[in-house]
């Protein structure tokens, strides 16, 4: 795909996906008041006098901690905030539904918090903050899974946090969730038992694949998926993020049988080759995400999640086959719509950017190039080499229509 373009084509083309992907990214006000409001509720139940000797933790999962979460396509749309309420421990006789309950009755006897309570889900409880405001900054719910790890969880992610990738130590940062599906969500309270699931190790072996770009590799865990502030954004995530905005246009009437952000961050995750370029890194893993994607003794398509093998991400496929048409779909339209992208100038592009991507997010990237563009002309820096958009060949640039060229 790459091949037909030239040198100054590609360093195009790199700033506007550059740009797209930062125009993606959630406002420091929205990021602001996503902390705030966590660290509100968090505090809340962390304060609860009834887990106060387990230690509980609230702490983001999802992409929240990846680095990875994205603008909603409208301000209609709400932002989605994934929250783990971690016990270090519980009372012996409690079950799995004993500590939801828990959980369930401590924010319903908050009225503020009872307001916002959605009906109980099949593992978190749902606050929906998008409903208690008029401001598109403050259109979020958030999902809290109650959870129990052991004594040693929060002296063991530090250590791990600050140390090198061990994917033998991975398993040790597991935990134990609620399930109201499971046939032993009621009686059983041996949490050996409960279903396990290992948020804080998939970040770390995210942060791990990200810093396979050697640009980044100097970096700590700490620094790109760090807790309660913004990391530093590397090339993987940009490409997450790019991907997943793909996936929210192409599907934006049909939420429940879209690919899932889980599959497409563990897919583009392994596929990524450590470029530190943006344009080669997205263009590598579009077209190698398949190959990550395996099949069982029984030919049922297989994603596993890379710290826990016994977790296939594509469990639902079999009943769900739609699931399954639409990924490989979704795939395929990935690889079409880019090439068109490369493919095209001027006023063309910017149609075709925006047809893909969302036109506000792609107006805001495309307004950034043009600005540091008039800015360059200014200074009389600016002598544009042969691109798909910039102009022509040792031309001065247009200020007033630096981006689009002529069709």
């Amino acid at each position: 795909m790459l091949r037909n373009l030239n040198i100054e084509q590609k360093k195009s083309f790199q700033e506007l996906l550059t740009k797209l992907s930062s125009a993606l990214d959630i406002t420091e006000t929205q990021f602001d008041n996503l902390l705030r409001s966590y660290g509100a509720v968090g505090k809340y139940l962390e304060d609860d006098p009834q887990f106060a000797q387990y230690k509980p933790v609230i702490s983001p999962q999802g992409s929240l901690r990846l680095g990875t979460m994205i603008q909603p396509i409208s301000d209609e749309d709400d932002i989605d905030v994934d929250l783990v309420y971690r016990l270090t421990d519980k009372h012996s006789l409690w079950t799995q539904k004993n500590i939801k309950d828990k959980v369930g009755n401590r924010l319903k006897d908050n009225k503020f918090y009872e307001r916002m309570l959605d009906e109980e889900g099949r593992r978190c409880w749902t606050l929906n903050y998008r409903e208690d405001s008029d401001s598109p900054k403050e259109k979020y719910h958030m999902d809290v899974l109650p959870c129990v790890a052991d004594a040693d969880y929060h002296s063991r992610l530090e250590r791990m946090m600050s140390s090198a990738y061990s994917h033998q130590e991975i398993d040790k940062l597991s935990i134990r969730i609620t399930d109201l599906k499971a046939t032993n969500y009621s009686y059983d309270s041996d949490i050996k038992n409960w279903l396990k699931s290992n948020p804080d190790g998939y970040a770390l072996w995210f942060a791990y694949r990200c810093k396979q770009d050697s640009s980044v590799a100097r970096l700590s865990f700490r620094e790109i998926i760090p807790i309660n502030k913004k990391g530093t954004k590397t090339t993987l995530q940009r490409i997450v993020q790019i991907l997943k905005r793909h996936r929210d246009i192409m599907f934006k009437d049909d939420h429940e049988d879209k690919p899932i952000s889980i599959i497409i961050t563990t897919l583009a995750a392994k596929a990524y080759s450590g470029e530190s370029n943006l344009l080669e890194g997205l263009t590598n893993v579009v077209f190698s995400m398949e190959r990550y994607i395996t099949r069982d003794i029984y030919g049922n398509y297989v994603i596993s999640n890379p710290v826990n093998e016994e977790e296939n991400f594509a469990d639902k496929w079999p009943t769900h086959p739609k699931r399954k048409e639409n990924f490989f779909n979704w795939i395929e339209k990935v690889k079409s719509d880019l090439s068109n992208i490369f493919s095209s100038t001027g006023i063309q592009l910017q149609n075709k950017v925006s047809a893909t991507f969302g036109s506000r997010e792609s107006n805001r990237a495309f307004n950034a190039i043009t600005e540091k563009t008039k800015n360059d002309v200014k200074s009389g820096a600016l002598k544009i080499g042969t691109t798909a958009m910039l102009g022509s060949v040792g031309s001065k640039v247009n200020a007033s229509n630096s981006f689009y060229g002529k069709e």
